[in-house]
């Protein structure tokens, strides 16, 4: 009796384990982390903007989307100085993970609602992380 109950935890288990293994790979598999690093600031703005530009552009809407020239036409159109100084295409745009279908759903910090202070928190933390470099 006691050896049916070994084999039947173990294979119990073995199942959880399997299970948990292809849950982990269907909830990693699709994600992009690297875009996800690029959004949060993990990388020099340089490659920030190449790595959201081609994220970007695999966009239908976006595909002869100039990033560069993106950034500099509207820089004028906010008056908050995070976002007038900004060089980086993620201080105005970013991205929210939609976990029930393991997609990103993008976002902008339009220039109105900016200029009116909606992203003071974001701002305060763009300004202390910008202070440290």
């Amino acid at each position: 009796m006691q050896s049916y109950l070994k084999a039947s935890w173990l294979l119990l288990f073995k199942r959880n384990q399997i299970f948990a293994g292809m849950l982990l790979a269907l909830l990693t598999g699709c994600s992009n982390v690297e875009v996800e690093q690029a959004f949060k600031g993990e990388f020099r703005a340089g490659k920030s903007n190449k790595i959201i530009g081609e994220y970007c552009q695999s966009c239908h809407i976006h595909k002869d989307f100039d990033p560069s020239l993106h950034v500099s036409k509207v820089r004028s159109l906010y008056k908050r100085p995070v976002f007038r100084k900004a060089r980086e295409c993620r201080s105005c745009h970013y991205i929210e993970k939609d976990w029930m279908h393991n997609q990103h759903e993008r976002k902008t910090r339009m220039p109105g609602d900016a200029n009116r202070g909606k992203f003071r928190k974001f701002e305060k933390k763009e300004m202390s992380r910008r202070s440290k470099n």
